[in-house]
């Protein structure tokens, strides 16, 4: 490796060398490459060995560049992109609000899930564009009227080679008025006065 440096650095002294003493000093020294082929050497110059661009086409970055800026966040939102296999419940629960399906099941059987304000009556309902799915945490602290709820709210569906591709505004935590009538939200805990 010195020695290839050092070989390096003569050529740079001839390259700077006129033409006359350029050929006089070459033949004289039989180890050192001719410098009539040999470009400057630039080390400011960064080889970008690992920037690639990912195997999608340059149509599926626009089209998901153009469905992406129609859903904005809200403050307490977040959009969520994900692929499921149907508009199933409990797969939206799970994908949205990123929840074990053991978790789902139990929410369910607690009847604690709602679709549209409504009780959850099968877990394998289909659900379209535009419902709201939320899973009853529990009453507020402050305000024992209230509820605090995680929700998932269906806003796109477009079908894929392999399932469904879906984007969900999901909120972690929201407060909302007890649900009215027989979809009402009661606690099978006790309540201490």
């Amino acid at each position: 490796m010195l020695r290839s440096l050092r070989q390096i650095s003569r050529l740079g002294k001839y390259a700077t060398a006129p033409a006359s003493s350029l050929a006089n000093k070459t033949a004289a020294l039989p180890n050192v490459i001719s410098p009539r082929i040999q470009a400057p050497l630039h080390t400011s110059s960064v080889s970008r060995k690992y920037d690639r661009k990912s195997s999608r086409t340059a149509d599926d970055l626009d089209t998901d560049d153009e469905a992406d800026e129609e859903f904005k966040d809200e403050r307490d939102s977040k959009v969520v992109k994900t692929k499921v296999n149907s508009l199933r419940a409990d797969l939206l629960l799970k994908a949205g609000l990123g929840m074990a399906r053991n978790k789902v099941e139990l929410n369910f059987y607690e009847s604690k899930i709602r679709v549209n304000g409504k009780k959850l009556q099968k877990k394998s309902v289909q659900l379209d564009i535009g419902d709201e799915i939320d899973v009853i945490r529990g009453f507020s602290q402050a305000n024992p009227s209230h509820l605090v709820i995680s929700r998932v709210a269906i806003l796109s569906a477009s079908e894929r080679e392999e399932g469904l591709s879906v984007h969900l505004r999901r909120y972690k935590s929201l407060l909302i008025e007890n649900y009215r009538g027989a979809d009402a939200f009661k606690s099978s805990e006790p309540v201490a006065h």
